[in-house]
């Protein structure tokens, strides 16, 4: 019998999905991974990794798979932190906050989900267009940017998010389906 969060990632999926292949952090088992913070692999120094492969999940979002530092070691982010991105676009240097929607279970890499604002977002725009894999971004993570940890305390919690606020709440929903009891997920869509 699936979990409810497994159903969840399924339903998103099949709202968002064109693609025949589902990428594994929008279909895996939901682990439990807690890790404080200070120990993720970015540092406040930004540093270079490449993208390792791209997948398109819908018309205008892609999960980005990117290699670590250290290839032999998860990610170990906070729950429901960022990271950074930089690059180089038009001369100019831009940097977005990015929340990975993997979990820290998986070693040597991570995944974001990314969605394509069109020509005029410059970041999106290279994530979801015109990164090759093998091409590299540069990514830190600062302290500040570590929010309230898993497990949570409120035995009730609503979270009502919407674009940049839905890759934190699939990280605050895996913790919380397998740290709490009873959830109720309402999922909505643009694509349903």
């Amino acid at each position: 019998m699936k979990s409810i969060l497994q159903v969840f990632l399924c339903l998103l999926i099949i709202t968002m999905s064109k693609a025949n292949y589902q990428p594994p952090s929008l279909s895996g088992k939901p682990t439990k991974n807690l890790v404080p913070p200070g120990k993720c692999q970015f540092t406040e120094e930004f540093v270079s990794v490449p993208l390792l492969e791209r997948i398109a999940v819908s018309s205008t979002s892609s999960v980005l798979r990117f290699g670590l530092p250290d290839t032999s070691a998860p990610l170990n982010l906070s729950t429901c932190a960022c990271i950074l991105a930089k690059a180089e676009i038009g001369g100019e240097a831009v940097i977005r906050p990015y929340t990975p929607i993997s979990t820290n279970e998986l070693t040597g890499c991570f995944d974001l989900l990314i969605k394509d604002y069109g020509a005029n977002a410059k970041m999106s725009k290279l994530m979801c267009q015109d990164l090759k894999v093998g091409d590299s971004v540069e990514f830190k993570h600062i302290a500040f940017n570590v929010k309230i940890q898993a497990p949570f305390k409120p035995t009730k919690i609503c979270m009502l998010v919407g674009g940049t606020g839905i890759t934190p709440m699939v990280q605050a929903v895996c913790l919380m389906l397998l740290c709490c009891g009873h959830q109720l997920i309402c999922f909505v869509n643009s694509n349903v």
